[in-house]
């Protein structure tokens, strides 16, 4: 596992996205850009909501990447159903949409939203198969 913690600012989003592109140097693209943007909506859902430092932990294993954002917030996320013209709303749509799992595990201190990314194209569920999933589009 590798961790990196973050201090409660905006820039620290862009930091996090870096760093797990980086863990994931050599990884299929469409994992690392998956993995990337579902850390990026994370990390400012841990800035903008829980206004709370935070952390990130990637784990690469044989089948999948996990990783696991932190912070101090102690409160549950709550997902939200965006109109189209909403601005923000989206950070959890997102996770569902492309993690392969996920799960969100709280304590009196801290919130953790952890997701998973299948590496191998075959343990990938039947609707991010396809040459049109949302994830090969991503640059």
């Amino acid at each position: 596992m590798t961790t990196a913690r973050y201090p409660d600012s905006p820039a620290s989003v862009a930091e996090a996205r870096a760093f797990v592109a980086g863990a994931l140097d050599g990884t299929r693209g469409d994992v690392r850009n998956r993995s990337v943007l579902i850390t990026s909506e994370l990390a400012t859902n841990a800035v903008r909501h829980a206004h709370s430092p935070f952390s990130v932990d990637v784990t690469l294993t044989d089948e999948a990447v996990r990783v696991a954002v932190t912070d101090s917030g102690g409160a549950m996320p709550i997902p939200r159903d965006p109109r189209d013209t909403d601005t923000d709303g989206r950070g959890l749509v997102i996770l569902r949409t492309l993690a392969d799992n996920w799960g969100i595990d709280t304590a009196p201190q801290s919130t953790t939203v952890w997701f998973t990314v299948a590496l191998a194209e075959d343990q990938m569920p039947s609707t991010m198969k396809s040459s049109e999933s949302p994830a090969r589009s991503i640059t």
